[in-house]
């Protein structure tokens, strides 16, 4: 399935160029670190690339993990598309069909392709767009408390930013599984203790494809070892999307030092914007991502048709 995938790249790419959505799944690479969790079928249907995705564990059925893919997208593609899916989904059973056979990370700009009186519209969140120089430059009151700890950061610990290499694949896995045990330790529910799991294995197959996806990675090492990385890629001509970090919080600062290096990257540099992600509906998130003030906030949403 990895090769197959890695095959169509080129397809998937010329599509995804063709419909410049500002959203993170609309990358190549963001579909690929899912590969582990899902089992892609890429079909043109109407002049528009679509791909549809089952769950590799269950085979609950199949979705369509984008909205089809190209320049125009005409409502008669999308009932072609959920005709298919509900052909696929048929054994499943009429009300379980119905919400198995979906459309995911639907930008807002195209809900009118899906009118309420046929289609519900269930909100994914918001994924938080900065200013680049904003965030290099920390300047100015509202950004205080992020220079704050910045200055603590650099001023106490003698750090190096530095590329990240394969050889350090198992040392950052290990930092992930720190990260990770420290927040299962708080009253969280299952669905959160399932995305830890789940974002580990995303994270090493990024680690061992970084190079051949061009994807940009970087560490944080103090006094040798990795404290901090993170990962991130081209999105659109202007606006770079940060896939993951992760920090040590032992360190004070850590966490915003590393975001400002890099959106300060030379690499990172050529883009006006950075694309941060969604906040998992966690609180905690959220409130970090609102405190870096996001000039953009970009809605997706899953459509399903009704049921009548």
């Amino acid at each position: 399935m990895q090769a197959e995938l890695l095959e169509q790249r080129p397809l998937i790419e010329q599509y995804l160029k063709e419909t410049r959505q500002p959203l993170s799944a609309f990358s190549f690479i963001n579909i690929f670190a899912w590969k582990d969790f899902f089992d892609f079928e890429i079909k043109k249907i109407d002049g528009s690339l679509c791909i549809f995705a089952s769950e590799a564990r269950n085979k609950a059925g199949t979705f369509l993990y984008l909205p089809p893919l190209g320049k125009t997208l005409k409502p008669e593609t999308v009932d072609q598309c959920f005709q298919y899916m509900q052909q696929c989904n048929n054994g499943v059973g009429r009300a379980h069909a119905h919400g198995v056979s979906r459309v995911e990370n639907v930008p807002f700009e195209q809900l009118s392709l899906f009118p309420v009186d046929r289609f519900k519209r269930l909100s994914k969140g918001q994924e938080y767009c900065y200013f680049r120089k904003d965030l290099t430059a920390l300047q100015g009151n509202a950004y205080k408390s992020k220079r704050s700890d910045y200055n603590f950061f650099t001023k106490n610990y003698a750090a190096k930013y530095q590329p990240f290499a394969i050889e350090d694949k198992g040392e950052c896995l290990a930092l992930y599984d720190q990260w990770s045990a420290r927040r299962k330790k708080g009253q969280r529910g299952e669905a959160y203790l399932y995305m830890l799991e789940d974002n580990r294995r995303v994270q090493e197959a990024v680690f061992e494809h970084y190079e051949e996806l061009g994807l940009v990675g970087r560490v944080v090492r103090v006094k040798d070892n990795i404290v901090g990385y993170t990962f991130g890629y081209t999105l659109t001509q202007k606006i770079f999307c940060v896939l993951f970090e992760i920090a040590d919080l032992d360190f004070k600062g850590l966490p915003v030092y590393i975001f400002r290096e890099f959106c300060a990257d030379p690499q990172v540099a050529l883009f006006s914007f950075i694309n941060a992600m969604d906040d998992f509906a966690l609180e905690n998130i959220q409130k970090t991502k609102l405190s870096f003030r996001p000039k953009i906030l970009f809605s997706s949403y899953v459509i399903t048709p009704q049921l009548k």
